[in-house]
């Protein structure tokens, strides 16, 4: 317990001091971890915090008032063993692509859709030891350049191609879309059009290595950095809005340090409420969620904007200004530089590659 509560406070720490540089007014747009524009993510739905799909509209922070369609931003510290780092001949980065089949071996026309985001379903496949045997089968025995080899194994259909640069590529189509991977260095690897980048497959999830070896996993939806053992994720939440503000006094309360605003946590829902405290009496502000547990604070003093952190009773926490708007970080910085490409393997190589 007392280790989420350290990273929790690191987390709001972090945010304060990106707000302090004047980063929280950008709750419309979106930006990759290395500092870029991100693209509108296509697609929709999740599952939990790791969704197949990115959701339309991304996050959005902003407060849309008490009546309804408001949501606020929640986040989540996920514990993470880091990945090694690769070196730059272990890193994909090259605009190799297949042209993918528009019909399964026995003749029938693919009708699934080619994912646009990280497949989180790919867990099914290095899980599936069957799938594993097929494959490092497939390496020694489908020597055969540019032929589409179709194998089942378990009702999950894959295809294995062998490029004019003696690369294997293995198809998965099981459910409705299907997705093309690479086995490089170790590492399964996985184009992502979205980011334009190769992320490659560790422990669970996909990862991408940044400038400096710096590491990003891809969780709920987007892209975050990996830090200190530890992942902190944000999912945009809908809150239903109060019906009315409870008078002072009903429920447990928390003060900011320049005694400016007042959170009270009440009833049965352990609703909180913000109040502003500069006149004679609290005057309500905004609501700001349910099934609170904890309520803190930082700045407001030295130039730095008050921010007021929740403690959700599920785990997860938000961040608000003192006006009770929903704050999402963003990311700054140049545009990072692409690590170098793997070196092109010989006619007849096998390439950097053992079996699982």
């Amino acid at each position: 317990m007392r280790k989420e509560k350290l990273l929790k406070l690191g987390v709001f720490m972090l945010f304060g001091l990106a707000a302090a540089a004047g980063q929280a007014g950008a709750e419309d747009r979106g930006s990759d971890p290395g500092g870029r524009r991100m693209e509108r993510p296509r697609g929709g739905g999740g599952e939990g915090f790791r969704g197949e799909d990115r959701a339309e509209g991304g996050f959005r922070g902003e407060n849309r008032g008490q009546q309804g369609g408001r949501s606020i931003i929640k986040m989540r510290t996920i514990r993470l063993s880091r990945p090694e780092r690769l070196e730059q001949g272990r890193i994909v980065n090259d605009n190799r692509r297949i042209a993918v089949p528009r019909r399964f071996g026995n003749g029938a026309e693919i009708r699934e859709q080619e994912l646009r985001v990280p497949p989180s379903r790919h867990s099914e496949i290095v899980g599936d030891l069957g799938i594993r045997r097929s494959i490092d089968r497939a390496r020694v025995d489908e020597r055969v350049r540019n032929r589409f080899y179709w194998h089942d194994s378990g009702g999950r259909r894959f295809a294995h191609f062998r490029d004019d640069h003696d690369i294997d590529w293995f198809g998965f189509y099981f459910g409705p879309t299907f997705y093309w991977t690479r086995y490089y260095g170790n590492r399964w690897w996985w184009y992502d059009p979205g980011y334009a980048r190769w992320v490659f497959w560790w422990d669970g999830y996909w990862w991408w290595q940044g400038p400096g070896g710096l590491a990003y996993v891809y969780m709920d939806n987007n892209y975050y950095p990996y830090e200190e053992g530890s992942v902190t994720v944000q999912k945009a939440a809908p809150v239903s809005p109060a019906e009315a503000a409870p008078v002072p006094g009903t429920g447990k309360q928390w003060t900011s340090p320049d005694l400016r605003r007042m959170v009270e946590v009440t009833g049965t829902q352990d609703a909180a409420f913000l109040y502003d405290r500069t006149g004679p009496s609290p005057v309500f502000i905004s609501y700001l969620g349910r099934e609170v547990s904890n309520v803190r604070f930082s700045g407001g003093a030295a130039g730095q904007p008050l921010q007021i952190l929740l403690d959700f009773k599920d785990g997860t926490f938000a961040l608000f200004d003192e006006y009770g708007k929903s704050m999402q970080p963003q990311a700054t910085g140049p545009a990072p530089d692409l690590p170098a490409s793997p070196p092109l393997l010989a006619p007849g190589a096998t390439g950097a590659y053992t079996p699982f």
